[in-house]
């Protein structure tokens, strides 16, 4: 038979932030992450939609023009092989943000696995997974990534794969915690004295409730494997060309430093702003996160 105050702590259960009241609530108000949230989504939308901005194939070479300065046929100039650096630099928006976006997505959901059951079964399982955590963070990661990322040739779907595997400590770490918090919450006791499964307590109950620090977590991690990509490509273990990517952009583009510094000034600015961008919205979304829980 159940308990009535179990029933009652059920009924009465408490639910974290959501997504939808962090973005309607206090970050709306943070003016340099609406900003940055606005710029992120407009570099986005302009590099999907890179032929309608731009008259140019991504690899058409113009041998008349090779390494040329800024001019109105080609706005940002031409690289090495005479291709033009603005139409390149918008697919290599759709590349490199193709590849930070799998990277967290694959990152992410190791994160969440790992996090989830150690944060909520404990024991040895809970110190299991943080000795594998702390390997993986004691380990020179970025050597693995260009070993992993070298053996695989700098295929494009390789690339997210090697960099995901790599990247979910701080998602674990964040998970962990949160569901070691809200396992000991009165809602979870009376769950599992009504009979709620473990399966159903996990993701149906307290994981949507650690959906808000994840993706804060996520939105820094995107920058981070956005720069991991570009140092990758930019020291030759990435994306091989010709498919552009902004870091490998910047490997092209160094024997242009003094004939036409914009070929390698260009990819170098897209990278630090989305780089910023990202950072500013992360930690605007922490800031209204902090706020909610006090």
């Amino acid at each position: 038979m159940r308990q009535p105050q179990a029933r009652n702590a059920w009924d009465e259960r408490s639910s974290g932030p959501s997504l939808s009241g962090v973005f309607g609530g206090g970050f709306r108000d943070d003016r340099p992450a609406v900003i940055s949230l606005i710029l992120i989504l407009l570099i986005l939308l302009i590099s999907v939609m890179a032929p309608l901005f731009s008259p140019y194939g991504m690899n058409e070479i113009d041998l008349d023009r090779v390494g040329a300065a800024p001019s109105p046929d080609h706005i940002l100039g031409t690289d090495e092989l005479g291709r033009d650096v603005f139409t390149r630099l918008l697919y290599g928006g759709r590349y490199s943000l193709f590849i930070a976006f799998f990277s967290i997505i694959i990152g992410v959901s190791a994160g969440i696995i790992f996090g989830s059951i150690a944060g909520y079964f404990r024991g040895p399982v809970d110190r299991a997974v943080c000795g594998l955590t702390d390997l993986f963070l004691s380990i020179p990661v970025f050597l693995i990534l260009m070993v992993a990322a070298s053996a695989a040739g700098g295929k494009i779907f390789v690339i997210p794969i090697v960099i995901g595997a790599t990247s979910w400590m701080e998602t674990a770490r964040t998970v962990r915690s949160e569901f070691m918090r809200l396992r000991q919450e009165e809602f979870i006791e009376a769950a599992r004295s009504l009979g709620v499964s473990d399966y159903s307590i996990v993701f149906r109950h307290i994981l949507p409730q650690a959906v808000v620090p994840v993706t804060v977590s996520a939105t820094a991690g995107f920058a981070a494997a956005i720069l991991i990509e570009s140092s990758l490509s930019f020291l030759g273990f990435g994306v091989q060309p010709p498919l552009p990517t902004w870091g490998n952009m910047l490997n092209n583009a160094q024997s242009l430093l003094r004939t036409a510094p914009v070929a390698a000034v260009a990819p170098g600015f897209l990278i630090f702003i989305v780089c910023l961008s990202f950072n500013f919205v992360a930690a605007g979304l922490k800031r209204v996160l902090a706020r909610d829980s006090e």
